[in-house]
């Protein structure tokens, strides 16, 4: 992705700190509400049923179909996202790429792009996603010059799924990921026998972008809410050839 930077840093010290040291850092009010409105609007139409897309794969929640649940609130997720011209704006938005390069350095490519919904209504089950590291999907290599951004298009918290980190935990191996006990959506792996390890809740407001390195521990919680709105999230991976 070719992409000039602004000139003055965007991190300052004590960000580059907490994120070498923790793994992750929140930047607050990145993302513009009028850029965010597009990402949505588009988001909607896709949903039902634009067929000028080029996203790869939709996904359905499963509990939510049982329901007959439509558009926006049958939704999960989309695959892919990057290639679709609607999204180009927030991949290539200068407030997400200017901190992806100061991370991992300049020379990089939008490697994996996913867009989530958590609608409300749906099954608890089918809704969170358990602890796990992101670069067991992934080949690429080395971890360190890998990042993942996600930019919360509505608030997200305890009560509708918003993630949660184990901070510090980028710093030890990639675990072993397997199907956890007990849930429903086998596309998602997790790990065993880390519940006692004490995570951190990332509470965001719109617009508010996390940066995270593939290694760390993290995950999401169901969206236990009974109202109209939707939960949107923007998930997208970088890395430095």
């Amino acid at each position: 992705m070719a992409h000039v930077r602004r000139g003055l840093p965007i991190l300052n010290t004590p960000q580059k700190i907490f994120y070498e040291e923790n793994g992750y850092i929140v930047i607050r009010k990145n993302v513009s509400p009028e850029l965010l409105d597009e990402v949505t609007q588009r988001f909607i139409d896709i949903c039902n049923g634009d067929p000028n897309h080029n996203v790869s794969v939709i996904m359905k929640d499963p509990s939510l179909k049982k329901m007959n649940a439509k558009g926006q609130y049958l939704i999960n997720k989309f695959q892919d996202f990057a290639y679709d011209e609607g999204f180009w704006k927030y991949i290539s938005a200068d407030t997400v790429v200017d901190v992806v390069q100061e991370i991992i350095g300049p020379n990089i490519t939008a490697a994996h792009s996913m867009f989530i919904n958590k609608p409300p209504n749906a099954d608890p089950g089918s809704s969170l996603h358990p602890l796990h590291q992101d670069l067991h999907y992934f080949p690429f290599r080395p971890a360190d010059k890998i990042v993942a951004s996600w930019t919360a298009i509505e608030r997200v918290d305890e009560n509708n799924g918003c993630l949660y980190v184990v901070p510090g935990s980028h710093k030890g191996p990639l675990y072993e990921h397997t199907y956890p006990d007990g849930f429903k959506k086998n596309m998602y792996h997790g790990i065993k026998g880390f519940d006692q390890l004490k995570r951190v809740h990332v509470i965001m407001e719109r617009g508010d972008t996390v940066f995270f390195h593939p290694l760390l521990l993290h995950g999401s919680g169901p969206n236990m809410t009974k109202v109209s709105d939707i939960n949107l999230v923007l998930s997208q991976l970088y890395f430095l050839f």
